[in-house]
């Protein structure tokens, strides 16, 4: 199993684990810095190589695992999850 995965299910399905606090960062080129973050409770779908989140403005969008290079609690700083390309 994808230890990735794992932590995005935790996103989605355990309702004790502090999603609201987590900030997942992904690269996205032209946005400023070449990556955009969102939070752990923005996830809404997870699935084999990738995740689906709820934009701001409702959309949803597609994340492949390959594209995430940072996940972070914001309140204690722990890093869960850096990518080797970060």
């Amino acid at each position: 199993m994808n230890p990735l995965r794992n932590l995005f299910n935790r996103f989605v399905w355990d309702k004790n684990f502090p999603s609201e606090k987590i900030e997942i960062r992904y690269i996205s080129r032209g946005a400023p810095n070449n990556y955009e973050s969102l939070l752990g409770t923005d996830v809404i779908k997870v699935f084999s190589r990738g995740f689906e989140y709820k934009t701001s403005d409702g959309k949803r969008k597609y994340i492949p695992f390959h594209r995430v290079i940072l996940i972070k609690n914001k309140v204690s700083g722990e890093i869960l999850y850096r990518s080797v390309k970060s």
